[in-house]
């Protein structure tokens, strides 16, 4: 496990109690939305398109069950290109 990951996981330890609603949040290219929603066909998100059309922003929140768990809905994400995770 690389230093930064694991620092992230030990960030998400020392702040959460599992299990627990954990919020998501991207941004992601318009054309890419679809792909984005097969990736996580069950959750509920909550969408809002930019001004100009191009982006659209997600929110994303679920529950889980541990550092780890949210670690690999971010990994699952970043499958989207041109995703940003916030």
């Amino acid at each position: 496990m690389t230093d930064k990951r694991e620092q992230f996981k030990q960030a998400l330890d020392g702040h959460h109690q599992w299990p627990c609603p954990y919020v998501y949040k991207f941004i992601v290219p318009a054309g890419n939305l679809d792909q984005f929603k097969e990736l996580f066909p069950k959750e509920e998100l909550k969408l809002r398109q930019s001004k100009t059309g191009k982006y659209t922003s997600i929110t994303m929140i679920s529950t889980m069950y541990s550092s780890d768990h949210v670690m690999e809905i971010y990994e699952k994400a970043a499958q989207v290109p041109g995703l940003m995770s916030l």
